[in-house]
């Protein structure tokens, strides 16, 4: 099996189903996966899950979502490395290997309904029910020599020549994998089977060690609290440095000579017995005690030599803040902070060891300190539930940073999080949206939405934008709504307020989003489509006239607003309007196009006309383009004026609603201000006119109104109604 030696072996997909809240559902992982959603939704139920696919602590029936049935939770580890396998004893790793292919391993803890588990893999075995080794083993049960044999041969008549003469379970199972190998692939089909090995202990150290960190403020849940890191665990992953430091030959060297006070040492042929005289007495009693029913059996004590981990996986912390104990007595927001803190100090201890390594390369001194056989550090997956709890934004900054680091040494990130300091374009590589479905029939469950950003090179692109504008807070409700700028933002906001104290954005937790100008819509909406979030777009008049290919809108609409236009530009021909370009736009042609290349391209096209040459379709669109600004600045006065009646334009503008994009018929939010109001800029302008409106009978005099049917309505109620309908 070729190996790729230029990656890291991660995990790549996780599976649930059946397991608490989740009916059945599956998303992608990457180094940095990012689960956000509302309350109750299910998102600890995925750090849960993948905990317990390492833990296999017994679960009970509430942990079941449907206890009739079992509970799976399949994880798929890809890009593993010959390195990796020589994490596994010598005598499993060829074992492990039938079961890799393309570098990718597939596991499932499958709970049984009792909440016991068992690890299986995913591996070709024989559609035959029999060849199954609880069929096997079952008939087995109780027969010795012969009695195997036979038992065996009348379950596999038409391999009696195979399996006559066996004695043993051991060789009757070597033999039928044998059997199963030479099966034909049509007489095979994919199916959860037990390990090759037969022991799960045999791929612990194979696998990422989970580091489960549960939010402190829910503990209650038993199994939590059993899956939950200690403390003693997160100090024990930084003693694990202390293997490097010059230090460590010493306290290797008292290990050795503690082993040595308490067991007979065997080296070679010599034996050597320098225990100490009080054990070697004890020893001496429990042997002649011994003795007496079996005289000729021999008894010795054997301690096992001390592991560093072993030691520091019950080292403590202890703080002084007035009174000295363990941190476990401690208030929730210190316990945070040591968490914090012991993070912080792995990225750091990492750096400092990856730079050691760099030294000693350098000196040529790296050849001593490798072992003969190089292996693959056992990497870590970081199971952190909300780790924004009681710390300070610019705290969950460093955290969020810390985080990020530990990705970049093989380790891997799954967090749960209200907080958009802990997403970025640039780190995360997974979203998982979990969304609460309620069926018609039946109990509710939690649906995954993800996205990988490393894939979807598009929608990383539209986050990056968003997270640029400071718009994450989205992420964390259904529905938002799209404005130009900032100016929209402030005035649609308060407004809504004033006209009627339930439309409130914030206490209806829907964002209004500035997108700085309406070129970003589509992004943004695609984006947020994503993650089945609702967009809502406000927008001024001109989207209608230019643009309006960023709106994804029927066929029929398109048709609508292209039948419009030329009812506008009749009415434009036919009222003599002339294009009376504001001064902004006049120096946004300006610096968008040279008027000079534009005049002399007119001027070659006309030059060309009038020796009769053929006009190209191109060029006919270059003489459209010179002259869009003029054709569009004519439709704006038009679509815009108040005392002009357009038709088809309020049949538009409403099948548009219907879309949930809002076009302000009067043309950008400043004509929705009082009369008279000033400021200097556009944001003060806006809050100058918030001023003015005291109350909903100041919003009814003074907003614009339009008419439908019979009925005259102010325009931004009748949009206000629609975004908060829902």
């Amino acid at each position: 099996m070729p190996f790729n030696h230029n990656i890291i072996m991660h995990i790549s997909f996780v599976k649930i189903k059946n397991y608490r809240g989740i009916k059945a559902d599956y998303f992608e992982a990457s180094p940095f996966t990012c689960a956000i959603g509302e309350n109750n939704a299910g998102k600890s139920t995925i750090l849960l899950a993948t905990s317990l696919f390492f833990s296999g602590t017994t679960l009970g029936k509430s942990d079941f979502y449907n206890n009739e049935e079992p509970i799976e939770i399949e994880i798929t580890f890809t890009d593993i490395d010959e390195k990796d396998i020589k994490r596994l004893t010598t005598e499993h790793r060829e074992r492990i290997k039938e079961i890799i292919e393309d570098n990718k391993l597939v596991l499932t803890r499958f709970y049984s309904t009792d909440g016991k588990s068992e690890m299986l893999c995913s591996r070709l075995s024989p559609k035959d029910a029999r060849f199954g080794k609880n069929v096997v083993g079952e008939l087995m049960k109780g027969k010795k020599g012969k009695d195997i044999s036979a038992s065996v041969v009348n379950l596999f008549p038409e391999y009696k020549d195979k399996l006559g003469n066996l004695t043993t379970q051991k060789d009757v199972y070597a033999k039928l994998d044998e059997i199963i190998a030479e099966l034909a692939v049509d007489q095979k089909e994919l199916k959860l089977s037990p390990l090759p090995t037969g022991i799960e202990n045999s791929i612990v150290k194979f696998l990422p060690e989970p580091i489960y960190i549960a939010a402190v403020k829910d503990l209650k849940d038993d199994v939590k609290s059993k899956e939950s890191a200690t403390f003693g665990k997160l100090l024990s992953i930084l003693m694990k440095f202390l293997e490097n430091s010059q230090h460590f030959e010493k306290i290797s060297q008292s290990f050795n000579e503690l082993h040595a006070l308490l067991n007979v040492v065997r080296e070679a042929e010599q034996i050597t017995d320098n225990r100490i005289d009080k054990l070697q007495k004890i020893e001496k009693q429990i042997g002649n005690f011994l003795s007496e029913n079996f005289p000729k059996s021999k008894i010795e004590i054997d301690i096992p030599k001390p592991e560093l981990k072993q030691v520091f996986a019950n080292a403590r912390i202890l703080i002084d803040d007035g009174v000295r104990d363990i941190i476990e007595t401690k208030g929730d927001g210190i316990k945070r902070a040591v968490t914090f803190a012991l993070l912080r100090t792995y990225v750091e201890q990492l750096k400092e060891q990856k730079k050691e390594i760099a030294e000693a390369k350098k000196a040529e001194a790296v050849e001593e300190a490798q072992p003969a056989e190089e292996t693959n550090e056992q990497p870590y997956i970081f199971l952190f539930e909300e780790p924004e709890l009681y710390l300070h934004p610019n705290a969950q900054k460093i955290l969020f940073e810390a985080l990020e680091n530990l990705t970049t040494e093989g380790n891997q990130v799954f967090v749960t999080t209200h907080s958009p300091m802990f997403f970025s374009p640039q780190a995360t590589g997974t979203f998982i949206k979990v969304v609460k479905e309620y069926p018609a029939d039946g109990k509710p469950y939690g649906k995954f939405l993800t996205i990988n950003l490393l894939k979807e090179i598009q929608a990383k692109d539209a986050f990056q934008i968003i997270c640029y504008e400071n718009n994450t807070a989205a992420f964390f409700s259904n529905r938002v709504l799209l404005v130009e700028g900032d100016s929209d933002l402030i005035y649609i906001k308060e407004v809504a307020r004033l006209l009627n104290s339930e439309w409130n954005f914030d206490i209806k937790n829907i964002p209004i989003i500035s997108i700085n100008g309406k070129s970003n819509i589509k992004r943004f909406v695609e984006f947020y489509n994503f993650f089945q979030i609702k967009c809502y777009c406000i927008v001024d008049s001109d989207a209608l006239i230019d643009g309006f290919e960023k709106f994804e809108v029927p066929e029929e609409i398109k048709l609508q607003r292209s039948n419009l236009l030329t009812v506008i530009d009749k009415l434009a021909d036919e009222k003599g309007v002339e294009a009376d370009l504001p001064r902004d736009k006049i120096k946004e042609i300006v610096r968008r196009y040279s008027w000079k290349d534009s005049f002399n391209r007119l001027k070659a096209i006309v030059q060309k006309i009038s020796k009769g040459e053929v006009v190209s379709p191109e060029e006919f669109i270059e003489i459209e383009f010179l002259f869009a600004e003029e054709t569009n600045n004519r439709r704006r006065q038009i679509f815009t004026d108040k005392e002009i009646v357009v038709e088809g334009k309020t049949d538009l503008l409403q099948a548009l609603r219907s879309q949930n994009i809002f076009i302000l018929s009067h043309g950008a939010i400043e004509s929705y201000y009082p009369n008279g109001i000033v400021g200097d800029d556009k944001p003060t302008k806006a809050l100058n006119a918030i001023n003015f409106l005291k109350e909903q009978a100041d919003c009814k005099v003074h907003l614009p109104t339009i008419t439908i049917g019979e009925e005259v309505k102010c325009e931004l109620e009748i949009i206000y109604e629609k975004i908060f309908e829902a």
